[in-house]
């Protein structure tokens, strides 16, 4: 019996050394040209074991366990691929192949045709920032993302609110989607920016221009799609923590897995800042067409801090082969504090609610239908501070279903074709000058096509029509029309015609509200304005010459029945339709690769429209870009510098106020006055460092060199100055 159990624990003590003293060996090399990639990081997926390749792109790991294993390899300026190995004694001869990358050409996107597509292959002019990408800048929040690093895109000061411009369109004109679906909630004509958690998110997809064929109202200036990460381990964790200037805090915490039944994870956030005060260097002048110029009293004003949370679950079930249901729902709460004496009394406090549901059938390999049914809710309450009551005077409810089906014949030939129903209901304080709560809801069916044909192997034509059906402005049609062209393998020239259709948001149509700050002024609606119908007209070419890439884009907007905000008299604005509005604007952007250590990216734009006195739009915008990957000092724990800028020219823009003439018959006089807002450019510094056990240390400045506005107003930046921040990331998977 001895004998027996001396054998048993030999035989499990040599099987336990067995099982942990294997080898693997073999070499990274390039995909297009077989040379061998020197100091690549190889890593034992599931485990904390890697190495780092050789000068001759050979690498050996020890240690590594029987059975099945996978192998990632990466290094900067390739695409990370796997191998997946068997493990029953040594292992050699290996070959890990990277695919050179200038861009995100390789990405599968879904924005632009509502199917999966690889980007290379999209006819509709695209732009993607991977995960990874997201991981290197931290960013603190998706605000602060779109104004770094998206050329033609600024936030402005709206009553303390951030106010979205891109390429010459607001908020209202440019469609926001978590996973394809919309958000609930708008401040100023903008999105709950707090609502997104930027450790969340796969990629981000960017249509600029006119995508109404497909998505409807809203979608004349562009789509923003986030997607969200998906789990791809049995079991993973990720965990963040940052802190910065204003006493910025972020957490974040995604548990997450990937079972042979489906996929489950949840995520949770922390977000605060305090507000800060924007100093006035100078008072904000009036110049009259006589020459006067009126300054205004200098003055300081608040941009508001806040305190969020969510909480994101997510599941999946792979209820066959060709059947999964997706299953997801989330609660966000976000106290806004307005700052200084009014933020020791009353504070904002918003709450939303969301869920849904979508189920995906694979009729056959080329045949998909997917049926899906999403809820939001964003509500938003005053909170008396020193009362400890609440208030209710928002809320927001939006209802969607959707049918969506597409067809790929021969890989030359792609159909989707879809429906949806939407109901949004407003109800809020704003509708009734007695300052009571009321309600107004519209809504609308939909139905649509977007048609692919590949003609030739060069030449790929795009049709769509979609007709909606609103509840107050009746059937519209709107068509697209485009094409891409592909001369050769290494250019793509993107064009066509797309309509637009917009209606009257519900606060443009019911609005009646006594606006009581800046001496107080009545904001009215218009029940009896018609809808905006556009044309839109762009064209684009994409260009890769080895390391480098070239992408330039026009786009060209002719609104009917624009809708703005006109001031009737000095203390009235009322939403109208005030005619034609002409959007051009222009996009260059070019990225170089030196090596395999530096990259730079730099971008230019230019926006003109011709509403004359009501435009607001900064016309030049350029961006500026550098990394600069620090190999010589760790292979594996390579740190990247990285240094990006914005500059946006200064613009005029013009109001309506009293002249005093001296007339002591105590009639006032109205005139037209300019203000004139001046350039300015904004700096980031960021330092990232991978260090053992898959933890990330981020350091970085914002606005590096200190700019802050001259006054504070509608259109200035809300640039607080230089600040700070630290962050550490960590991944167990």
């Amino acid at each position: 019996m001895k004998r027996l159990l001396v054998f048993i624990i030999c035989a499990c003590t040599a099987q336990a050394v067995w099982a942990q003293n294997h080898t693997v060996s073999g070499c990274v090399v390039d995909k297009a040209t077989g040379n061998p990639i020197p100091f690549a990081s190889i890593s034992l997926k599931g485990t904390y074991k890697g190495t780092t390749a050789a000068e001759d792109g050979t690498f050996l790991l020890e240690k590594v366990p029987g059975g099945q294993q996978t192998l990632e390899a990466w290094v900067l300026g390739y695409d990370k691929n796997t191998a997946e190995i068997t493990v029953e004694g040594d292992v050699s001869g290996i070959r890990i192949p990277l695919s050179e990358r200038s861009s995100e050409i390789d990405e599968v996107v879904v924005t632009a045709t509502r199917t999966e597509r690889v980007l290379l292959d999209v006819p509709i002019a695209t732009q993607v920032i991977s995960g990874h990408s997201l991981e290197k800048m931290q960013q603190a929040s998706f605000r602060d993302l779109l104004e770094y690093e998206i050329p033609g895109v600024e936030f402005t000061n709206n009553g303390g609110y951030a106010n979205i411009n891109m390429l010459g369109f607001g908020g209202k004109y440019v469609l926001f989607l978590v996973d394809g679906e919309r958000m609930a909630g708008e401040s100023f004509d903008n999105i709950d920016y707090n609502r997104i958690d930027m450790d969340n998110i796969e990629r981000i997809e960017i249509v600029k221009g006119a995508s109404s064929s497909l998505y409807g109202s809203n979608a004349v200036g562009g789509v923003i799609n986030i997607i969200t990460k998906k789990p791809d381990e049995p079991f993973q964790i990720n965990a963040g923590a940052r802190y910065g200037s204003r006493n910025e805090i972020n957490g974040n915490l995604t548990v997450s897995s990937k079972l042979k039944w489906g996929t489950v994870s949840v995520t949770g956030t922390y977000k605060s800042m305090s507000p800060y005060l924007l100093k006035e260097r100078a008072p904000l002048e009036e110049i009259y067409p006589d020459g006067t110029i009126v300054e205004k009293p200098q003055g300081d004003s608040y941009v508001a801090g806040y305190t969020s949370y969510n909480i994101t679950p997510k599941l999946t079930f792979n209820i066959s082969d060709k059947l999964n249901l997706e299953l997801r729902g989330g609660y966000f709460f976000n106290e806004r504090n307005p700052g200084g004496i009014d933020g020791t009394k009353v504070r904002d406090r918003f709450y939303d609610y969301n869920g849904g549901g979508k189920l995906n059938w694979k009729i056959a390999d080329n045949q998909n239908f997917s049926l899906s049914a999403y809820y939001d809710r964003y509500d938003k309450y005053d909170f008396y501070m020193l009362l400890d009551e609440t208030e209710k005077n928002y809320e927001n409810s939006q209802f969607r279903t959707s049918l969506l089906y597409d067809l790929s014949i021969k890989d030359k030939h792609y159909i989707v074709a879809g429906a949806d129903f939407m109901s949004d209901m407003l109800m809020t304080y704003m509708f009734d000058s007695e300052g009571a709560n009321d309600k107004r809801e519209a809504y609308t069916w939909s139905v649509f096509t977007q048609q692919e044909w590949q003609l030739l192997k060069p030449l790929t034509l795009v049709a769509g029509l979609r007709y909606d059906y609103h509840s107050q402005f009746k059937g519209h049609l709107t068509p697209r029309i485009a094409f891409m062209y592909r001369p050769v393998e290494n250019i793509a020239i993107r064009g066509g015609y797309a309509g637009g259709f917009r209606s009257p948001t519900l606060k443009e149509l019911y609005t009646n509200w006594w606006h009581p700050y800046g001496g107080g002024f009545q904001i009215v609606g218009n029940a009896d304005m018609k809808a905006e119908i556009s044309n839109n007209f762009n064209i684009s070419a994409d260009m890769r010459f080895g390391k480098t890439a070239i992408t330039a884009m026009a786009q060209y907007s002719d609104i009917q029945n624009k809708i703005n905000s006109v001031w009737l008299h000095e203390d009235t604005i009322q939403y109208r339709n005030v005619g034609h509005a002409r959007v051009f604007s222009t996009e260059l952007t070019v990225t170089q690769r030196i090596g395999r250590c530096v990259s730079l990216q730099g971008s230019y734009t230019f926006v003109k429209d011709d509403l004359g006195k009501n435009s607001t739009v900064r016309p030049h915008t350029a961006t500026f870009k550098a990394d600069y990957t620090a190999t010589f000092i760790s292979r594996r724990y390579s740190p990247t510098l990285s240094l990006c800028g914005k500059w946006l020219s200064g613009m005029d823009t013009y109001g309506v106020g009293v002249i005093d003439d001296g007339d002591v018959s105590g009639i006032e006089q109205t005139a037209d006055y300019k203000v004139h807002y001046e350039g300015y450019t904004i700096w980031r510094l960021s330092l990232d460092i991978p260090l053992p056990f898959n933890i990330s240390l981020s350091l970085g400045i914002n606005n590096l060199f200190g700019y802050t506005p001259r006054f504070s107003s509608f259109y200035s930046s809300i640039s607080p100055g230089r600040t700070y921040y630290i962050a550490l990331r960590w991944r167990l998977r």
